[in-house]
């Protein structure tokens, strides 16, 4: 008790900034009530707390069980605006299990603390981890932001880290009221302090909001060196070239995104790739009061060839969470994709999507979408040693009530029906889904 009465002491007293950096703003709940601090200063305390169950079966073999869990997660922050120019932020959350920094959610019952004939139960759960910490300084025309923050560009289908973020300085400005530039550098893994050794990220970019079109643009370096324990292996030095734009007309939006790879990647000291990847997306959104419809459709590349001396897969770096464009519940999230793992959003990916939100209620709100997947190069996915281009086809779908303010309870679910690709040397397999419900209380 003492330990987290410590953090939650030096949490009160820490004095931050905040503003918007290049893509991604802190999340802030709209209903909070501001601490006064000495002076003029404003902090504004707020959090989180969400439990959810899970039910799933997405190994495509139906004679296993299903996985069942329960899990928590907590966040608490702190914004504070010491004038019209200075502000920052603080974002605690907790961590996972096995106390890691790349997971968020505490599975119920996971550990034990009790004594006696039955020492079951009775433990208490993991520590909070820094989620965000930055300070922003913005005197204008230019701005500074400074610190681990979530990151993210365009309609994330190259590069989101939102999830857990990346330390970076990000310096930014508003030319007009309707241009937005910035550049950034992040810094990804640091191996030794003292060698070139280290994995960077350098982004210029601009935002063109003109009413009722939009244009966006970015170039990108992932610049990953050599480590002194493999000179020359896995090294990536690659571009991402991204343009996006949208048009209102009426009720309609039309937007699209492109995205270009080129670069080098090197898989050992004698061997280099060249990068040659690439993503479209074509979307239109038609909407009627509250009800919104999406057609969408979009393809990212994969590897044709794996012996000869291109990379053709579309490189993304995303987190553990439905990635865009596709958001699918089940496949890429809960289960492999046509990437050959989880989470890599549209690599090796061509697919069609008819998707629909309304609020049923002032209280009710309902999503569901049908997703057409294909792998864009044959793939092999469960060990069928006959590789294929069927992914299947998938339904996901969401319902969301707000039980009280701030307090919403929600229940998501995906079915996969999965096609050849998925097969393995002696079945068919079998279709793969997940359901989902949780509640969450913000402050």
């Amino acid at each position: 008790m003492k330990k987290y009465l410590a953090i939650i002491t030096v949490f009160l007293f820490v004095l931050g900034f905040a503003a918007s950096a290049f893509a991604v703003h802190a999340e802030i709940p709209a209903e909070t009530q501001a601490v006064i601090a000495k002076g003029s200063t404003q902090i504004t305390l707020g959090g989180s707390l969400r439990f959810r169950g899970d039910l799933k079966e997405t190994d495509f073999d139906d004679q296993t069980s299903p996985s069942a869990k329960y899990d928590a997660r907590v966040r608490l922050h702190l914004n504070a605006k010491v004038s019209d120019t200075v502000s920052g932020y603080v974002e605690l959350e907790s961590s996972n299990d096995s106390d890691s920094d790349t997971s968020e959610n505490w599975t119920w019952g996971d550990t034990s603390g009790a004594t006696g004939v039955y020492a079951v139960g009775n433990g208490r759960r993991h520590s909070l981890r820094v989620l965000q910490a930055w300070i922003n300084y913005n005197p204008g025309p230019v701005g500074i932001k400074v610190g681990h923050m979530p990151l993210a560009l365009g309609n994330k289908i190259f590069f989101n880290h939102t999830k857990f973020g990346d330390d970076a300085i990000v310096i930014y400005g508003n030319p007009t009221k309707q241009l937005h530039l910035a550049a950034l550098t992040a810094k990804f893994r640091e191996s030794s302090g003292t060698k070139s050794d280290d994995s960077t990220g350098y982004v210029a970019l601009f935002v063109y909001k003109g009413g009722t079109f939009n244009l966006s643009g970015d170039v990108t370096l992932v610049d990953d060196q050599a480590t002194n324990t493999h000179p020359a292996d896995n090294e990536i030095h690659a571009w991402n070239f991204g343009l996006r734009g949208d048009t209102k007309v009426a009720g309609l939006t039309v937007r699209g995104d492109v995205e270009l790879q080129t670069g080098k990647m090197y898989v050992d000291t004698a061997n280099e790739l060249d990068i040659k990847g690439y993503a479209v997306m074509l979307g239109l959104d038609y909407k009627m009061g509250a009800t919104k419809l999406t057609l969408e459709g979009g393809i990212g590349s994969g590897d044709d060839d794996a012996t000869d001396d291109d990379f053709d897969a579309f490189i993304t770096s995303l987190g553990a969470h439905p990635n865009a464009p596709l958001y699918t519940f089940v496949y890429d999230y809960s289960a492999t994709g046509a990437s050959g793992g989880t989470n890599a959003g549209i690599t090796n990916t061509t697919y069609i999507k008819l998707a629909a939100s309304t609020k049923a209620t002032k209280k009710m709100g309902l999503k569901g979408q049908i997703v057409w997947l294909k792998a864009t190069e044959d793939v092999d996915l469960n060990g069928g040693n006959n590789p294929d281009d069927e992914l299947g086809w998938e339904i996901d779908g969401k319902v969301t009530y707000k039980l009280a303010k701030n307090l919403k309870y929600w229940v998501e679910g995906g079915y996969l029906f999965v096609g050849d690709a998925y097969n393995d040397a002696n079945d068919e397999a079998d279709d793969a889904w997940r359901l989902r419900h949780g509640i969450q209380l913000s402050f």
